[in-house]
C-alpha cells in the first residue's frame, strides 16, 4: 500500500527550477495547484511579466489529493447558500459551477490536453432523514433549468465529468511556457510579504521577488490577516483510498451530510480503480489518525491518503481583492476543481479591470449576514478546540512508537520508524497548536490550521512558515 494519492502515480513529474536570484515581476501568483495554474493560464496573453511560485512541487499539494470530480451536484449546497445569503447568491454559485465546467471542457478541447477527461453520470443520494432536504435541492436545480431528474432517494445529472488533475494542470503549464513573459519556480517558499510604497516585497529565503500585484492561490494563506480565516472558516479533513476493481462505471456519486461518501472510477492504461472518499470531520476532532484510516484498511487499497479543505461560513468561496493589488482565492468547500478554474476566470477580469458578474458574490470582503454571524462563534470554538485539547491531552494512548518529553524548555517528541529515531518540536510555529503524529502518512499534522511536517520535521504545507526540526542533546 502506498500512503500517497493515486494521481502522483501517473503525473509526468516535470521539474521546474527553484528561485536563485532576486527578480521583479508585474504579477506574482503564490501557489502552483489548479487555482494558481488556472490564473496563470487565463492571464498568459497579457503584456506583463507573470511569475508563479510553489513552496513544494507544482501540483503536488491539495490538487493532487482531490477525487477530481468536475461536478455541480455538490451535496445540499444550494439550499445551504440560500439559507445563509439568499437565493440569488445560490443561483449565482450554481451558474458559476456550470460555467467553470464548460470552461474546463473548452480548454481541454482547444489545447488538446490529454488528461483522462470523460463524461459521467452523477448521483446525489440521501437517506430518509435527509430526503426532504434533497427534494428542496432538486426544486432549486429545476427552477434554474438544470439537467437533472429526481428518483426515489437521489438526484441524477448526466452532464458531469471526471479527469486526472495533474495531467490537466501540466497541460495548462505547457501552453503557458510558450510565452516569454511567464516564469515558474517550485521549491520556492514565500515567507514574508511586505508592501512598501506601491510594490510588494516577497521574501523567499535569501532571495526576493518584487511584484506590482500578488495573488494568494495557496490553500491556507500564510500572510496577512492571521485571524481572518479562522473566524470565517473551519478545516475539514477527509480520507481517500483507491483500489483495483473490475468495473469501469461511467458514474460518480456522493451522499449528503453528515456521513459523506464520495465515489468515482479511474482507469489508466492497465487497471481500473475505484476511488472512495469518506470519514470527513472537522480537523480539530478525531485526532487518532490510525483509527481514522482503519476504516479503509479492510479494502486493501493500493493508495491511501488524506486531504484538508477550507469550509466557509456561507458555503461560498473567497475569490477577489482583499486590499489594493492583493488578491485571494481559497475556501472552496471541497470543490476545488471547478472553483480553482473559476478563480482564474474571475481574477483575470479583476486584474485587467473588467467587470465579472460573479465577483461581488465571492468577494472576500462581502458583508456578513445574521446566519453567518451565528456560525462565527462555532468556527472560533472549533479552531480553539484543536489547540486546547491537545495542550491538555498530550500523551495519546494510541501511539505505538511515539514518546513525548521536554528539553531546554521545549516540548518534543521522538518517533521510532524502522529502527531510526526522529525527534521534532511538537508545537506548531504558526499559532502554537500541539501537533499530532499521523502514523499512516508519517507526518506531523496541526489540528488547528492544517500545517504539515514530515517525520523529520521539515515543513510540507500550511500557514506555518517554519519547520519543527530539532537536534537532541548528546546525553539524551
Amino acid at each position: 500500500m502506498a500512503s500517497k494519492s493515486i494521481w502522483l502515480k501517473d503525473s509526468l513529474g516535470t521539474e521546474y527550477k527553484s528561485l536563485k536570484e532576486n527578480i521583479d515581476t508585474d504579477l506574482l501568483i503564490i501557489g502552483g495547484g489548479i487555482t494558481g495554474v488556472s490564473i496563470l493560464y487565463e492571464l498568459r496573453n497579457q503584456n506583463q511579466k507573470i511569475c508563479l511560485v510553489d513552496a513544494n512541487k507544482i501540483g503536488h499539494g491539495v490538487t493532487s489529493k482531490s477525487t477530481a470530480k468536475i461536478n455541480y451536484l455538490q451535496g445540499i449546497v444550494y439550499s445551504k447558500i440560500k439559507n445563509f445569503v439568499g437565493i440569488i447568491s445560490a443561483q449565482k454559485y450554481y451558474e458559476s459551477q456550470i460555467e467553470a465546467i464548460l470552461h474546463i471542457k473548452d480548454i481541454i478541447l482547444k489545447e488538446h490536453i490529454s488528461c483522462d477527461f470523460e463524461k459521467v453520470s452523477s448521483f446525489l443520494y440521501a437517506n430518509e432523514k435527509k430526503l426532504k432536504e434533497l427534494k428542496k435541492e432538486y426544486q432549486l436545480l429545476k427552477k434554474w433549468k438544470a439537467n437533472v431528474s429526481f428518483h426515489k432517494n437521489y438526484i441524477l445529472a448526466k452532464d458531469t465529468y471526471v479527469f486526472h488533475p495533474l495531467k490537466y494542470i501540466e497541460g495548462l503549464i505547457s501552453v503557458c511556457l510558450k510565452k516569454k513573459n511567464i516564469s515558474i519556480y517550485e521549491n520556492t517558499k514565500i515567507t514574508t510579504i511586505k508592501k512598501v510604497d506601491s510594490v510588494f516585497l516577497c521574501e523567499c529565503g535569501e532571495f526576493r521577488i518584487t511584484a506590482q500585484k500578488v495573488v494568494l492561490a495557496c490553500h491556507y494563506p500564510f500572510e496577512l490577516f492571521p485571524f481572518f480565516l479562522p473566524v470565517r472558516t473551519y478545516i475539514e479533513k477527509s480520507y481517500i483510498m483507491a483500489f483495483p476493481t473490475e468495473y469501469d462505471k461511467k458514474e460518480t456519486f456522493i451522499t449528503t451530510y453528515p456521513d459523506i461518501v464520495s465515489k468515482r472510477y479511474y482507469h489508466d492504461s492497465q487497471r481500473i480503480y475505484e476511488i472512495i472518499l469518506s470519514g470527513s470531520h472537522a480537523i480539530c476532532n478525531q485526532l487518532n489518525e490510525r483509527k481514522n484510516f482503519s476504516l479503509f484498511l479492510d479494502h486493501h487499497p493500493e493508495y491511501l491518503w488524506s486531504n484538508e479543505d477550507i469550509m466557509t461560513s456561507d458555503a461560498m468561496p473567497f475569490i477577489g481583492e482583499i486590499q489594493t493589488n492583493l488578491y485571494l482565492a481559497t475556501g472552496f468547500n471541497t470543490w476545488g476543481m471547478t472553483n480553482g478554474v473559476l478563480s482564474g476566470m474571475i481574477l483575470k477580469d479583476l486584474l485587467v479591470n473588467r467587470e465579472n458578474i460573479y465577483a461581488p458574490y465571492f468577494d472576500p470582503k462581502r458583508k456578513f449576514t445574521i446566519a453567518q454571524l451565528k456560525q462565527y462563534p462555532l468556527n472560533i470554538l472549533m479552531n480553539a478546540k484543536g489547540m486546547l485539547q491537545n495542550k491538555i491531552w498530550k500523551k495519546k494512548k494510541w501511539y505505538k512508537n511515539v514518546s513525548f518529553f521536554h528539553e531546554n524548555g521545549k516540548s518534543l517528541a521522538t518517533v521510532t520508524e524502522d529502527g531510526v529515531k526522529y525527534t521534532v518540536l511538537t508545537t506548531c510555529p504558526h499559532l502554537g497548536c500541539t501537533l499530532v503524529f499521523n502514523e499512516i502518512e508519517k507526518t506531523w499534522d496541526c489540528p488547528c490550521h492544517a500545517s504539515r511536517f514530515d517525520i523529520q520535521g521539515n515543513w510540507i504545507k500550511g500557514p506555518s512558515k517554519k519547520s519543527i526540526t530539532y537536534s537532541v542533546s548528546k546525553d539524551k
